[in-house]
């Protein structure tokens, strides 16, 4: 009765064959073929008395190695070959090298510790040492043919489970032999009934595709795993695949040979069977790495061959195709009915000429091709050439076909565009001597605007020039007589008689305005300087708290002494550690002096704060006022020439917009620069100067 799940397996495994078509259903046919002699050897075996003749007792043994090697191909051909010749023969050689040096590993490292003590003879436990090393064979190459599949299949993993319960009974049925139990079968036969019972599900039930090889191409309109820890583990399944199948066989070798010299060394002698297995499978493992090469290099050509956009083909001396690109496959006619070039590609001249010709020695030239249907002819150039070499099949001709429609229509439209550029270069010419008319007459009239406008510049640079002398000599002029009255009004208000309030308040009034236009003078006379060039700049070291203090001296001069009402305004703080900055100290000082002043004169009303930091290698001085401010899109005209923000003859405010402008520009001198701030309320100036360096 433990024969039969294994024929009830059998059964289903070649029932199996009806529902699959190409490589799956010749496989589940040599595994029922297996299957059928698996359980009938053993009944044989049973049955047969040993003392027949030597050919009676062997058949169970012969139906065994049978079975067994219907087993192994029913391994090969459940793996999905690929398309590639070359590459079905790599997966062939890589089947027996694992196979080979899996068995003698096996038999190294589980079989033989498990035999060598027993002392049998040596039929008994040759035959049993090869049952479990062939089915320990065959539960390995299950599972290495799984990791060769991208998407897990459940009826390899039963077909695993089942040889493995197999495997497990031939092992431990050998092993009750041996130790000579007659009944083996009473305590291993469930194992045999549970691995018949797995392989028959996983013939009645999970399907195998051929599509899950890994390497082969992806079913078309299959979409990826969604999500980015589902690809990344995709490609590493990929990579390991792939160093696998690159490696595998080489370290399986490598195994072999390791074992041989293992047991060289414990024995003193050289298995001879091992010797010759271990040099086969070198020499097999050499010949995999040029299958390998030849593969990649047709590979190569075969992705070029596809990638070309014009038809290519191999066809016979009959005009066969034999073999085809894509480009090609794309102009066949529907509904053809052979592979006849006559009917898929039809040429004038016809085919039997362009291969009579091409026999010759090789054909090239124009051809008119029937186009598919509704559409024209069109024309093309074909080459033919008769394959040649040692290796090539007699008969065998390549071909190549070029659409020249496109050249034919770029032609035209060259051609078209050649009559049109001629017919414009007449009607050019025509114009060209109306043009060359006007032309002249123009060129005449911007010659004489440019020498009109020529004489206007030279005047205009005079004018500058006359208007920058007359003002910094009208300047000079009266720089003297102000010195003059300044001087008599403080030779005045020494005197010791003293004067009538009202007259001291008229001389006080005449000093300020003395001082003001002085200032005007002044700086008159440094913008016409800087105009020209001539400003005299002192740059050195210089502590900002002086030119700060020279500042505030003249600011109390002009505004009241120090008791004033603006000088207690004005909020100085400066760090006591600020480095020098690199500037003109005279020149920085009526720099500040105009910042403050403008600021007194615009915000009338709370503090105005100075203060200084070091950021950035140089020194940045603020100064920020509590008046109304300026709209930012006004901040742009702040430092322009005689820009004022208010209306010229305000009466709150005087002044001609000067100032800031000079400012400006004497800090430019200096190598700072200055502008406004952003500031909740009030304008805020930042002044900034570099921190003077020796190497400066």
């Amino acid at each position: 009765m433990q024969w039969l799940p294994g024929f009830i397996a059998a059964i289903l495994a070649l029932a199996r064959v009806r529902r699959e078509k190409g490589s799956p259903a010749r496989a589940w046919f040599f595994l029922g073929l297996a299957l059928t002699l698996w359980p009938l050897a053993d009944g044989l075996e049973q049955l047969i008395p040993s003392n027949l003749s030597v050919f009676v007792v062997a058949a169970p043994r012969l139906a065994n190695l049978l079975a067994y090697a219907f087993a192994l191909a029913s391994v090969f051909f459940f793996a999905p070959l690929p398309e590639v010749r070359f590459g079905r023969l790599r997966f062939l050689m890589d089947m027996i090298i694992h196979t080979a040096s899996w068995g003698m590993i096996l038999w190294f490292l589980l079989i033989e510790p498990i035999l060598s003590p027993i002392r049998v003879s040596l039929d008994m436990r040759f035959w049993i040492a090869l049952y479990s090393i062939l089915d320990l064979v065959l539960l390995m190459l299950l599972i290495w043919l799984q990791g060769q599949s991208v998407r897990r299949a459940g009826a390899l993993w039963l077909l695993a489970g089942g040889f493995f319960l197999l495997s497990v009974h031939d092992v431990v049925t050998g092993w009750i032999q041996l130790q000579g139990g007659a009944q083996a079968y009473v305590y291993t036969g469930f194992l045999m009934v549970g691995g018949y019972a797995l392989i028959g599900i996983a013939a009645a039930g999970w399907r195998i595709a051929p599509a899950r090889l890994a390497g082969a191409a992806a079913a078309p309109g299959a979409s990826p795993a969604p999500g980015i820890g589902r690809q990344t583990i995709s490609r590493l399944r990929e990579r390991m695949r792939r160093a696998e199948e690159r490696w595998l066989p080489l370290a399986s070798t490598i195994a072999l040979i390791v074992f041989l010299l293992a047991d060289w060394s414990r024995s003193g002698a050289i298995d001879g069977l091992l010797a010759v297995l271990t040099a086969s499978l070198t020499l097999l493992l050499i010949l995999r790495e040029g299958v390998i090469a030849g593969q990649a290099e047709l590979e190569g050509y075969a992705v070029l061959l596809d990638n070309i956009e014009d038809p290519a083909f191999i066809c016979s001396g009959e005009g066969k195709v034999l073999l085809e690109n894509p480009a090609m496959r794309g102009r066949y006619p529907p509904g053809r009915k052979d592979n006849s070039l006559a009917e898929l590609l039809p040429l004038r001249p016809g085919w039997d000429f362009l291969l009579r010709e091409a026999a010759r020695g090789g054909w090239g030239g124009e051809v008119w091709v029937g186009g598919l249907p509704g559409e024209e002819e069109f024309p093309a150039w074909l080459v033919l050439q008769r394959l040649t070499g040692e290796e090539a099949p007699r008969g065998r001709f390549a071909g190549l076909l070029h659409d020249l429609s496109p050249q034919r229509r770029q032609e035209e439209s060259l051609r078209a565009a050649y009559r049109q550029a001629e017919e414009s270069r007449l009607a050019l010419e025509e114009l060209s001597g109306a043009l060359e008319g006007k032309v002249r007459e123009k060129t005449a009239d911007l010659s004489r605007a440019l020498g009109q406008l020529e004489e206007q510049n030279r005047m205009l640079r005079e004018l500058d020039r006359l208007k920058s002398e007359f003002v910094a000599l009208t300047s000079h002029e009266l720089r003297t007589p102000l010195m003059a009255i300044r001087a008599g009004l403080e030779l005045i208000a020494v005197q010791k008689n003293p004067l009538p309030p009202e007259m001291r308040s008229n001389l006080e009034l005449v000093r300020r305005e003395s001082e003001r236009l002085g200032r005007f003078v002044e700086s008159i006379l440094d913008l016409s300087a800087l105009e020209a060039g001539r400003l005299p700049l002192q740059i050195g070291p210089v502590q900002l708290k002086e030119p700060v203090e020279e500042a505030r001296m003249a600011l109390a001069a002009s505004h009241g002494g120090l008791e004033g009402r603006n000088l207690k305004r004005l909020a100085i703080q400066l760090p006591a550690q600020l480095p020098d900055v690199q500037a003109d100290e005279h020149i920085l000082a009526s720099v500040l002096f105009q910042l403050i002043d403008n600021a007194f004169k615009y915000a009338p009303e709370g503090p105005v704060h100075l203060t200084a930091r070091d950021r950035d290698g140089g020194v940045e001085v603020m100064l920020a006022d509590s008046g109304p401010g300026i709209p930012p899109e006004k901040q742009d005209q702040l430092f322009q020439l005689f820009s004022r923000l208010e209306d010229a003859d305000s009466p709150r405010v005087r002044g001609v917009g000067l100032g800031l402008y000079i400012s400006r520009k004497m800090v430019e001198a200096m190598g700072g620069t200055i502008e406004v701030r952003p500031a909740e309320s009030g304008l805020t100036l930042c002044l900034r100067l570099p921190i003077f360096s020796e190497a400066t």
